[in-house]
């Protein structure tokens, strides 16, 4: 398989920290304190299928090939996503399932996300 490739979305512009994580059964919400400004910007994915959290990452970084200092990306050639549909995902909903691997990048957590739907920044 080819390497995982981060492709960034720029809707923010700098480095974050994670203030909060919220899953509630179908939804996963991830507030994010900015470097910049100091305030507080979301991301809410709707119709989670599985999201993982990795914390002090910095091992992993060294390996993530398109990786900025933006925090959020599209992966593409996901082994996360390859993985989950593999053990199970892909018999419980068919192969016609179009899932997404976001990611999350911040200074001291990597925030997973497979979705079928886009996110949303509030």
């Amino acid at each position: 398989m080819k390497n995982e490739i981060y492709h960034t979305i720029n809707v923010i512009g700098c480095e974050c920290s994670v203030n909060s994580i919220d899953y509630d059964a179908s939804d996963l919400i991830v507030a994010l304190d900015r470097f910049d400004n100091n305030k507080t910007v979301t991301i809410r994915f709707k119709n989670v299928f599985a999201y993982r959290v990795t914390l002090e990452h910095f091992r992993i970084i060294e390996v993530m090939d398109g990786v900025t200092s933006h925090p959020l990306y599209e992966v593409s050639n996901s082994i996360y996503l390859n993985e989950v549909m593999a053990t199970g995902m892909r018999m419980l909903y068919g192969s016609s399932l179009n899932v997404k691997h976001y990611a999350i990048k911040t200074t001291e957590h990597i925030v997973d996300v497979l979705t079928s739907e886009a996110y949303i920044i509030e």
